[in-house]
């Protein structure tokens, strides 16, 4: 057996984990990498092993930097199945297709705009949404905790990750001469406490655990500080007139903001202002989760919210924007006014043009409530830029960027903490995946001041064998 890590490794995006065991080739996850572009369009292209000897894609769950090059790598030669949950397959297919449609329409407006300045240059979509429809022909969906057979020797089944819905933490358990190995892979952990989801589960053996550390060295804000904290931001915006600008993912995100303003609308906390939902695939997920609202993955508390007062997803002050055409008369709309829009890290969809139009004013607020990956634009607004490219063109920024970590659907120092000591007996050996070094270094501090040393953080390529 052994183990290869082919992204999500030293930074939080491209998730992508080569397991081989028994004669067989698994694949955790196959995501995008994010950032700068020229360096994300060469390691997304690059895949470092042959996709078609790979013999199964293990799927975490729907967010882009762990689902989002699964199209490529079907083109690039794999035949084999991709299993997921059925909330993750329903939520990946749009996903998916968006991500192609969003690189055809991003290359092409790119394109458009430096023939404009006499540039040649051009950039070309990794994929497109035939590529996408071949890939989901491949998906075979499966229950939490039901084991599934890859062979007489290799068996996975999904944990409830507490994360985003549908998402995943897969054991792959193998027979080999030495006894049975079951390696333990968390893709994103989710939070002891959550708006929305149920805690992660505890598995009971782990012999070799990978497990993100994107919080590795710090803590979120209490989630119940939230409603203070966005009450600031609007009271401002309407004291203003101005926008608050959301770049949320699409996928949970988007779904807690909704919850929140809902909630904080109903009660008198904040006046009714027009909130816009600008992401065509963030309404499709949110349709997902008005039909899940009862599923495996919510929360007693949440359940216990909607049993009382409805669909939360469902509201007056919530208006879902499908067309471009709707998109863009945003732009001459005065304030105060809630724009959520895609993507989380700013680094494509329909944020992008709101940016464009609205950084250059100081009552414009830039409001970041999720994870900003280094070289990506929303990591770069969030350092303080004052001057920024959007489509390879320079903008200022005048407005106000603040950042909420309390909206994280990710698991902090003290829930990464608090699993691994769970375990009994420890893991052989501890895999720290997805998060920058500064967060892993710390986290395996942390762990060594525990007397857990067994811990190693993987470079890009590297492989380790698995006794």
């Amino acid at each position: 057996m052994k183990i290869g890590f082919h992204g999500g490794v030293g930074e939080v995006t491209g998730s992508r984990h080569l397991l081989e065991a028994e004669g067989l080739k698994v694949l955790l996850d196959c995501g995008l990498f994010q950032g700068h572009r020229k360096e994300a369009l060469a390691k997304n292209r690059d895949i470092p092993f042959d996709p078609a000897g790979v013999d199964a894609v293990l799927l975490s769950h729907a967010h882009v930097d762990h689902c989002g090059n699964l199209p490529l790598l079907v083109k690039k030669g794999f035949k084999g199945l991709i299993y997921c949950t059925e909330a993750t397959l329903e939520i990946t297919a749009i996903m998916l297709r968006d991500s192609a449609r969003l690189q055809e329409s991003d290359a092409a407006f790119f394109n458009k705009i430096h023939a404009r300045q006499g540039s040649k240059e051009t950039i070309e979509p990794l994929y497109t949404e035939a590529d996408v429809d071949a890939c989901l022909a491949l998906f075979t969906p499966r229950p939490f905790m039901t084991w599934v057979e890859l062979s007489d020797k290799v068996r996975f089944r999904f944990h409830n990750a507490g994360h985003v819905l549908g998402s995943a933490m897969i054991e792959v358990e193998t027979k080999t001469a030495k006894g049975l190995r079951r390696v333990f892979f968390t893709g994103d952990l989710g939070r002891r406490k959550s708006l929305l989801m149920d805690p992660p589960d505890v598995p009971k053996t782990v012999d070799y655990l990978l497990i993100e550390s994107t919080y590795g060295d710090r803590n979120h804000d209490p989630v119940d500080r939230v409603e203070s904290l966005i009450k600031t931001v609007v009271d401002r915006a309407v004291a203003e007139k101005g926008k608050i600008l959301i770049p949320s993912f699409a996928l949970e995100r988007t779904q807690e903001i909704i919850f929140v303003l809902e909630k904080m609308i109903r009660r008198g906390q904040i006046p009714l202002i027009p909130v816009y939902v600008d992401s065509p695939m963030a309404i499709n997920i949110t349709e997902i989760f008005s039909r899940h609202l009862d599923g495996f993955s919510f929360s007693p508390e949440f359940k216990d919210y909607v049993a009382k007062e409805g669909d939360p997803f469902d509201f007056k002050a919530i208006r879902y924007v499908r067309t471009a055409l709707e998109s863009q008369a945003l732009n001459d709309k005065k304030g105060p006014m809630i724009i959520l829009s895609a993507s989380g890290m700013c680094e494509g969809g329909r944020i992008l043009h709101h940016l464009r139009n609205n950084l250059d004013k100081d009552t414009t607020t830039v409001l970041m409530v999720g994870y900003q990956a280094q070289g990506t634009l929303g990591r770069r607004l969030q350092d303080g830029a004052k001057k920024v490219k959007i489509f390879g063109l320079e903008h200022a920024v005048w407005a106000r960027v603040e950042t909420l970590h309390t909206f994280s659907a990710h698991a902090d120092q003290g829930d990464l903490m608090w699993f691994m000591k769970s375990l009994d007996p420890r893991p052989r050996t501890i895999f720290l995946v997805h998060g920058d070094p500064s967060d892993r270094a710390a986290l395996k501090e942390l762990l060594r001041a525990e007397g857990i040393t067994r811990v190693e953080c993987p470079e890009y390529g590297q492989e380790f064998p698995l006794e």
